[in-house]
């Protein structure tokens, strides 16, 4: 079956890139609120994203943790709702931190699909052989948490079911300290190997069996049309709010109607792009 990550490695960081500029050139809610929507619905429907309702409740928490802390350390804004230890609680202070904190989770929920989307195949391909050291980098940067996680879960149920006198806390500080040991010495045998390999060296050469097709350039040019639209919006500041000192919104236009709408389609492309080819492949099996 055909999913959204076949497409070509410079089509779909095209895609990221378009995303995360969007969220780093503006501070808007609704922008935010579309790409956590589009990045949460294409993580559910993956199985490498190992998605759970469970796992919602860490983000939640983290989420209200960054709410909270903002009105505490920044007393800016006109509107105060309470005091604590002489202390101004304003209006304008909580919006900003609840804004911040759908922000970072939006941005954890993109690097999330990324990291289901690229393989260290296609980053290679990307920056191989211009970068090589880059993409190495950034190869095992993406790799390092799921396996460090993975390998933490195992020797920390090793180490409870050999140790069962000794306490939680410290079963956890001696399985961290097994892993680090053992990341490190992991990564030096893959330096060594590496440099045997001669990786690196120049001239150099790799196979890939990445083409780009029509509809890599058909999918391109709807999101690249797609963030113009949106990244109007932001340059002509008809979707800007102010949070200081009075939460002030950008009078309702069409300019902002067509940039939030053409973002939220950009958001939702991947999930709608493999809920399709779920249909048709749904389809082809009902016909065999």
């Amino acid at each position: 079956m055909n999913t959204f990550k076949n497409f070509h490695p410079v089509t779909l960081a095209c895609y990221y890139l378009f995303m995360f500029l969007i969220s780093m050139f503006t501070f808007n809610p609704v922008y935010f609120c579309s790409g956590f929507i589009g990045a949460l619905l294409f993580v559910s429907l993956n199985k490498e994203g190992k998605f759970s309702f469970k796992s919602m409740i860490g983000y939640f928490i983290l989420f209200v943790l960054i709410s909270i802390t903002n009105p505490l350390f920044s007393h800016n804004g006109a509107t105060s709702l309470f005091f604590i230890n002489d202390n101004r609680i304003t209006l304008e202070a909580l919006v900003f931190g609840m804004c911040l904190g759908l922000m970072i989770i939006e941005v954890l929920f993109l690097f999330k699909s990324f990291n289901i989307v690229f393989s260290s195949e296609k980053l290679i391909y990307l920056f191989g052989k211009r970068f090589p050291k880059l993409g190495l980098v950034i190869s095992m940067s993406l790799n390092f948490v799921p396996k460090f996680v993975k390998s933490f879960n195992d020797v920390y149920a090793q180490q409870r079911y050999f140790s069962r006198g000794q306490g939680r806390v410290r079963s956890y500080l001696s399985s961290f300290s097994v892993v680090i040991t053992q990341s490190l010495e992991n990564s030096i045998t893959l330096s060594d190997s590496m440099k045997a390999r001669g990786y690196g060296l120049k001239p150099r050469s790799f196979y890939n069996n990445f083409k780009f097709s029509l509809y890599d350039g058909c999918y391109f040019i709807i999101m690249s049309v797609l963030f113009i639209l949106s990244a109007l919006g932001i340059l002509l500041k008809s979707t800007e709010i102010t949070f200081y000192p009075y939460i002030c919104i950008s009078d309702f236009n069409y300019l902002a109607v067509i940039s939030y709408i053409s973002f939220l389609i950009l958001s939702l492309l991947p999930f709608l792009f493999q809920v399709k080819e779920g249909l048709k492949w749904k389809y082809s099996i009902s016909k065999i």
